[in-house]
């Protein structure tokens, strides 16, 4: 019984060893030569990821169990600044001023932003006018919008009071950012005057990316206007409602310079959110390690929104 003899690539008609051993080579050498490039476009962002995001992130988490003062050694202290927090009455109170502050203030960002979406989708006279004058308070640095709005808010010379003085509105003083009932409504205003437009332009976006004939198709077939948005808008945008959700829940449970300039977390920590108080407790009491665990109480729940959100987003569309 003959045995054949093992393939080769001289036993292949017209492929010659030489060139067979070359082509093994060259594979290999090609992949090597991509992987390196790869490496090499990828090593600028990994550099900026590792001492710009990991190494400061890590080095907090570091701080925040210790009990380190500003110009003085850490000393290693474990979860004690976290069971310190969660006994301290102003911490709690925090955590509820930052749900509520962060909630209200997207879901009327959302609300009052799908609406000017809406009218300004409408085809009218000045229409890039009004839309250019509405990106206005987006683009306005956040500390000059909220100066600007302390002095509207001053008790004397402010121009709500003034106004509604002058027209007989009121015969009294009103203490916008200094009454404990009206405080955080006030900085919750703010945040929505100028967050808004950028919810408005994004959905304004996303609907005139939306072709015209699904709504005549929809208008034929006897759909009502509300049935339009519902079953032709809504779907189309739901990808960008929640991608603009999770951006603006982020930007402004982490947002500083409103608080700050407005209320200084005041009056009796009515409006005091969790940047503030890391703020002031890193830098005014010069606690850097409970400074550090105020910071990353908070990261957790914005890590498993920005997980739900992200996978929501991703998801096959035929699912």
């Amino acid at each position: 019984m003959a045995i054949p003899a093992p393939d080769t690539f001289a036993d292949r008609p017209g492929v010659s060893p030489v060139r067979g051993a070359l082509g093994r080579r060259r594979l290999p050498f090609a992949f090597r030569a991509e992987s390196r490039l790869a490496y090499a476009l990828l090593t600028p962002t990994l550099l900026v990821i590792l001492f710009l995001v990991a190494y400061p992130f890590c080095t907090a988490i570091a701080m925040s169990l210790q009990n380190k003062m500003v110009g003085t050694p850490g000393r290693w202290v474990g979860l004690a600044n976290y069971l310190e927090l969660f006994r301290d009455d102003v911490f709690l109170r925090t955590a509820w001023n930052s749900v509520v502050y962060t909630a209200v203030a997207v879901g009327l960002k959302f609300v009052l932003g799908l609406t000017m979406a809406l009218i300004l989708d409408q085809e009218r006279r000045f229409n890039n006018f009004f839309r250019t004058l509405l990106f206005v308070p987006w683009a306005v640095p956040v500390v000059i919008v909220a100066l600007n709005w302390r002095w509207i808010f001053d008790d004397l010379s402010g121009f709500l009071n003034n106004f509604l003085i002058t027209f007989h509105l009121t015969n009294n003083i009103i203490s916008w950012l200094s009454d404990p009932g009206l405080a955080m409504a006030c900085v919750i205003a703010v945040v929505v005057w100028a967050g808004t437009p950028l919810y408005s332009m994004t959905f304004l976006a996303g609907m005139q990316a939306i072709p015209r004939e699904l709504y005549e198709a929809a208008e034929i077939d006897g759909a009502s206007v509300v049935q339009q948005f519902v079953y032709v808008t809504v779907p189309r945008l739901r990808t960008i409602f929640l991608t603009t959700v999770m951006l603006s829940t982020i930007w402004t449970a982490t947002n500083l310079q409103f608080v700050l300039v407005l209320t200084r977390g005041g009056p009796a920590n009515r409006t005091e959110i969790f940047p503030h108080l890391a703020y002031t407790t890193a830098l005014g009491a010069r606690r850097l390690g409970m400074g550090a665990a105020v910071s990353l109480v908070f990261f957790p729940i914005l890590a498993v929104l920005i997980l739900l959100f992200t996978r929501r987003v991703l998801r096959p569309s035929d699912e």
